[in-house]
């Protein structure tokens, strides 16, 4: 099984044992000798995470740092607020980006994605392709690791079946072409969920051909006795459909 690593939880564990606050040279150091990864731009990969920073690539949730002095960094109290965001008004926002999508949330997905504040990361990342090539899979994860996913993670005992990306017990499929592929994840990630590995699954897919939308989100309804975790379905669909 491939370890998994989260470099923004990693720091701000990092932060949390130096008392609070340190330098990017002891957030370094304690990376080092925990984890064995050596983050030569760890300076500016903190600079990023912090929300003032004005040339970040990390979305606003995800930028958990501030700066209190000299190359001296600490985590920031967060106040998630409550959203009462709406499934008609998912579809809106989706809209915005400029591929037409559908969305099912399964089990209150939606609403947990919410509360960990992954829900726009995992929106805008769906928005960026209408899934018609395998370099538009590969947008996708470059998207997600740039936030801090991480990306080919396997939490099986067969190493090689990996999620596409992974983050905070929250999993992601991105599958294109076949729906016995997103049967065999919904299979695999019924072991990860019972050995507290995952709590959602989210799963992108088209709506125009295999493994279309309406037929996954008919599979979760249909199968819903056996499925015991929350499942996030986003169907994408070509400007020109």
């Amino acid at each position: 099984m491939v370890p998994v690593f989260n470099l923004k939880g990693s720091i701000i564990e990092a932060l949390n044992a130096l008392g609070g606050s340190g330098t990017a040279t002891e957030v370094g150091s304690y990376i080092k000798s925990k984890y064995g990864k050596d983050w030569k731009n760890i300076e500016k990969i903190m600079d990023d995470l912090c929300h003032e920073s004005e040339s970040s690539f990390f979305l606003p949730e995800d930028r958990v740092l501030t700066k209190i002095g000299q190359d001296k960094y600490s985590v920031r109290e967060i106040i998630v607020p409550e959203l009462s965001e709406t499934n008609e008004e998912s579809r809106r926002a989706l809209s915005n980006f400029g591929i037409a999508k559908n969305v099912f949330s399964f089990r209150g997905a939606e609403e947990l994605l919410k509360r960990k504040g992954q829900l726009s990361t995992i929106l805008q990342a769906a928005s960026l392709t209408d899934l018609s090539s395998n370099e538009n899979y590969d947008k996708i994860q470059h998207f997600l690791h740039k936030n801090m996913w991480d990306i080919g993670v396997s939490l099986f005992p067969v190493a090689t079946y990996k999620l596409a990306a992974f983050k905070e017990k929250t999993a992601i499929e991105i599958e294109r072409s076949l729906i016995d592929a997103v049967h065999r994840s919904l299979f695999r990630c019924l072991l990860a969920h019972a050995k507290n590995q995952i709590d959602v699954l989210v799963f992108i897919v088209p709506t125009y051909k295999e493994p279309k939308f309406e037929k996954v989100k008919r599979d979760l309804q249909e199968f819903k006795e056996i499925i015991p975790y929350p499942v996030y379905l986003v169907g994408v669909t070509p400007q020109t459909q």
